[in-house]
């Protein structure tokens, strides 16, 4: 019999465990910059949809009324259309929930809320974060005690 070259199992096996402890340490950091993807995308929508709300109250003179249409529409009247992208807006977010407007009409305050966000607070605060200070009971994005809604506020 002449030599055979190639690789034993043993040497194989230690390829496979070498692969496997590797992808085993990568995936929490890619887990992890996977959600900070996303959250940083919601807050680039936020920015984008308050910029159309302003838009918006700049050429009528004030904000639409409150949304009061069924899941998942809840943009305030078809106007809007006209100032951004519909399509994006009636997506579900990253963090569950839709996104929906509450007018100054029925709030003391204009904004864009998340309905029925399903995300830990942890994942909102990192939001908060990302769009103000991290502390969701101040600031521009916080938890409006009311509703328990996830909310970006335009104007108080």
């Amino acid at each position: 019999m002449g030599k055979r070259s190639g690789f034993t199992l043993v040497e194989i096996m230690i390829v496979v465990l070498t692969i496997a402890l590797l992808s085993a340490l990568a995936m929490p950091g890619l887990s992890k910059a996977r959600t900070q993807t996303q959250l940083t995308r919601i807050a680039n929508d936020l920015k984008q949809f308050s910029a159309a709300f302003d838009l918006y109250a700049m050429e009528r003179g004030q904000y639409p009324p409150d949304s009061h249409m069924p899941l998942p529409y809840h943009l305030p009247n078809t106007a809007m259309e006209e100032y951004l992208n519909a399509d994006k807006w009636v997506e579900e977010t990253a963090v569950g929930g839709f996104y929906n407007w509450e007018g100054p009409d029925s709030y003391p305050y204009a904004g864009i809320s998340i309905f029925g966000a399903t995300a830990s607070e942890k994942t909102m605060q990192s939001l908060d974060k990302i769009l103000d200070d991290g502390d969701l009971s101040s600031g521009l994005f916080r938890k409006i005690a009311a509703n328990s809604r996830y909310t970006y506020i335009l104007e108080e």
